[in-house]
């Protein structure tokens, strides 16, 4: 039984097209790639992920297979074999960066080492990257598992003098698992902190002690860091209130006008 016309033709022009744009046709593969790593995120678990390996394998094979010499053919199923690569590698790479996760909310004692000092000037905080020196304890006493890397929030005043990256430092905090969207297409903290190995996130508590010092001094650190933002912060809403010179006899009486208003720090000349 053969092909009917008003099928045959259309295929016929794909072929013309795809033997025009043979050289280009390469670049489709990153877009294949692209597809499978987007599928693994959308299906839910590793049972899904395999069976979308296996259909996408066994399609692109059987494209290959019937593909008779035509390139829409073996375009497909290149595509296809892609995605299931593409699945396969982000796979790999979850399972690498994975780390324990804290099983649920804790008060808990940590001695931890700092590996990054984010100011958050805004909010009047100190973002801190931690990894846990040994086990926590909580308020009895107990021991408590802590993940390898822990992110929590600082007060700025309650962050010590000593503070640096490399220092190891003795507090308390409260933590729990990293959030998860709190409407489905919300920003997914739970998903970007698997790929940080980040287990537990949090605000710690004064006091916190610095028990090691580390390599940088607070003069070159957060500190001074969160200061400069705020002056040039201030410089740059200073500058957008400055006064410029009048092109016009009518431009400037609007300008004296509004220098004799209240709330205008500006000199008028």
């Amino acid at each position: 039984m053969g092909v009917p016309p008003w099928m045959a033709e259309p295929g016929r022009a794909i072929e013309r097209w795809l033997e025009a744009e043979r050289d280009q046709l390469i670049t489709w593969l990153p877009v294949g790639l692209g597809g499978g790593i987007a599928l693994w995120f959308v299906l839910p678990d590793p049972a899904a992920w395999g069976t979308a390996i296996l259909v996408l394998v066994a399609g692109g094979l059987a494209g290959l297979a019937a593909g008779r010499g035509g390139r829409a053919a073996r375009m497909l199923a290149i595509g296809a074999i892609a995605a299931a690569l593409g699945i396969g590698l982000i796979w790999v790479r979850s399972d690498r960066v994975a780390a324990p996760v804290l099983a649920g909310p804790t008060f808990v004692q940590l001695s931890a080492r700092v590996e990054t000092i984010e100011p958050l000037v805004a909010r009047r905080l100190v973002r801190l990257t931690v990894r846990p020196v040994g086990p926590g304890q909580d308020a009895d006493g107990a021991p408590v598992a802590l993940p390898g890397r822990v992110r929590i929030n600082l007060a700025e005043a309650d962050a010590p003098e000593a503070l640096a990256i490399g220092a190891t430092i003795k507090l308390r905090a409260r933590l729990m698992p990293p959030p998860l969207p709190a409407v489905p297409g919300a920003y997914d903290f739970a998903r970007v902190a698997w790929f940080s190995g980040i287990g537990a996130t949090g605000r710690g508590f004064s006091p916190v002690e610095v028990t090691m010092p580390g390599a940088a001094a607070l003069g070159s650190g957060w500190r001074c860091r969160g200061i400069s933002s705020r002056n040039s912060t201030g410089a740059q809403a200073g500058s957008q209130r400055r006064w410029r010179p009048a092109t016009s006899a009518r431009s400037a009486t609007r300008m004296r006008r509004r220098c004799a208003a209240p709330g205008w720090r500006i000199s008028c000349r």
